[in-house]
């Protein structure tokens, strides 16, 4: 991680890590859906939905690297990806029927960590005299 988060409190640069290894890690599974199912993978779902999931094989890594080195960009692109990528995953799985039996599993877990990236971003982007503000 860049020292650019060296003074924050350790659990912060945890947090930071961890989300931005997640949002590497969600870059990974659809350059995987690519990978094994061609250049349209997401061939259940429509158009729109497609083109988001689709989207995010630029967006998590984009985020990731923005929230790596510290841009205000990156730290509100983090939790806007993830509360949209559980919103558009609740209306696959719960209104198209999307995905299998442990889908809402997964779902759950997302929109736990979607809920989660938001509360960090509010610390995150909080004024404090102590810390240098995120740019």
């Amino acid at each position: 991680m860049p020292s650019r988060w060296a003074d924050e409190p350790r659990w912060t640069r945890l947090a930071v890590t961890t989300l931005v290894l997640l949002l590497a890690w969600g870059c990974l599974q659809h350059l995987l859906n690519f990978a094994t199912d061609g250049p349209r993978p997401y061939t259940d779902a429509p158009t729109w939905l497609a083109t988001y999931w689709s989207a995010l094989t630029a967006l998590d890594p984009l985020a990731a690297v923005l929230l790596a080195f510290r841009f205000r960009t990156g730290v509100l692109l983090a939790p806007t990806i993830l509360l949209t990528d559980a919103a558009a995953n609740g209306y696959a799985i719960h209104v198209l029927d999307l995905g299998g039996s442990l889908a809402p599993i997964g779902q759950a877990v997302v929109s736990f960590l979607a809920l989660a990236s938001a509360a960090l971003a509010l610390h995150l982007l909080r004024p404090a005299s102590s810390s240098p503000d995120v740019r």
